[in-house]
């Protein structure tokens, strides 16, 4: 089977990271499995981000596109990459087109944002992550997935297993 990466993003709070630490748990005996993180690295201060790239959009363009290039070059062929962070579905789109490679999935996990609010205020204790900026993101990252055909995934009312149901249903 050929490589296959899966890109998933979303706005703070949706699930990305419990799918990805969840499909890490149930493939861990897969050597054809790569979980990533977009966070993973080192994210500079604003401040710097604006020095060094002339603003936090630009370092995020930049950033994804040197994680795809890593993701296409790094794997092998018989690879499924899973990657998961919150990026502009268009700087996806973008990096995977630079590199002339089309057998990814962009993939948007969602909620609304009353499951939103409660995950990032009771369960994560990060009151400070809901708020309209939030708000706006997630909106608008729908809006870019939408019309970009991407896959959404909704975790709003759903189990974690629902959920891995969920993105094993979305094929290459």
């Amino acid at each position: 089977m050929p490589k296959i990466i899966y890109f998933l993003t979303g706005a703070s709070g949706v699930g990305k990271t419990t799918l990805t630490e969840n499909l890490k748990e149930k493939y861990r005996w897969d050597d054809n499995w790569v979980f990533l993180h977009f966070d993973s690295i080192w994210v500079p201060e604003p401040e710097e981000m604006i020095e060094q790239y002339g603003s936090w959009e630009n370092w995020q363009r930049e950033t994804t596109y040197m994680w795809i290039e890593k993701m296409i070059r790094e794997y092998g062929e018989e690879k499924t990459v899973v990657f998961e962070g919150q990026v502009n579905l268009e700087f996806i789109q973008d990096g995977f087109d630079k590199h002339d490679f089309s057998n990814y999935r962009i993939i948007l996990v969602d909620c609304n944002t009353e499951v939103m609010k409660e995950r990032l205020i009771e369960l994560r204790g990060q009151a400070e992550l809901f708020n309209q900026d939030m708000i706006n993101w997630l909106n608008f990252l729908r809006t870019q997935a939408t019309g970009l055909w991407a896959e959404i995934i909704d975790t709003s009312n759903k189990t974690e297993q629902e959920v891995i149901w969920d993105f094993e249903r979305i094929k290459p």
